[in-house]
């Protein structure tokens, strides 16, 4: 910029750059992409792909099989009088809102205090810069996330009409699920802290040989 003779004030020359730089980084992330094959959205789409036919499957079987006349009329567990009717006291509704709710929240639990203030850091970088005139960003992890959180309440709205043993089992899905997300997000933390530290102790360790000398190794 300077290069070239670029003038205007503060906030048209932070524009310009920040518009060259996204330009940069997401021509080299899609450099990145192709050349080591590992697109995200195939890891997007195809875990809900995998997992919505057996759900779906097995609530419409539930669903009709709650249907009069039905041995699950009979059948009772914990709050449910009977598989058939709704819970009467809201208690799975409102479980299954908790699970759905803690599986969204579920990769701040392994954030340790480093990588807590390094979001925080980035997140008010970001609000300072929408603040001097900067174009919001769309994040695809956000706005995930906040759909996420309305389909928790809706969960327990839709959970309170809908036969027991259909709630039943939404919550033991949900709770299977809590625990799945959980795994897989503490051993993705604790991958990167490893690499993380190799990365740090390769920096530190100094070359040993004749020419190393007292001071360099202090």
């Amino acid at each position: 910029m300077k290069a070239s003779g670029m003038r205007g004030d503060k906030k048209k020359l932070q524009k310009f750059h920040t518009e060259k730089c996204i330009q940069v980084l997401t021509a080299r992330r899609s450099e990145l992409i192709k050349e080591h094959h590992c697109s995200p959205l195939p890891s997007i789409i195809l875990p809900p792909l995998s997992q919505l036919p057996v759900f779906v499957g097995f609530t419409i079987l539930l669903n009709r099989l709650s249907v009069a006349p039905t041995p699950f009329d009979s059948e009772s567990f914990l709050t449910l009088t009977s598989l058939v009717s709704p819970d009467p006291t809201m208690t799975l509704p409102v479980i299954l809102g908790f699970l759905t709710m803690a599986n969204v929240e579920s990769g701040n639990w392994v954030m340790n205090a480093a990588e807590r203030q390094q979001r925080r850091a980035i997140e008010e970088q970001e609000a300072k810069r929408i603040a001097e005139g900067g174009k919001p960003r769309i994040h695809p992890g956000k706005v995930i996330k906040s759909t996420l959180r309305g389909l928790s309440i809706l969960r327990i709205i839709v959970a309170a009409l809908t036969p027991g043993s259909v709630a039943l089992y939404w919550v033991t899905s949900a709770a299977f699920g809590l625990i799945q997300t959980w795994a897989m997000e503490w051993s993705d933390a604790q991958r990167r802290r490893r690499r993380l530290t190799l990365l740090q102790a390769g920096k530190t360790v100094l070359p040993r040989g004749p020419k190393t000398t007292t001071a360099q190794r202090k």
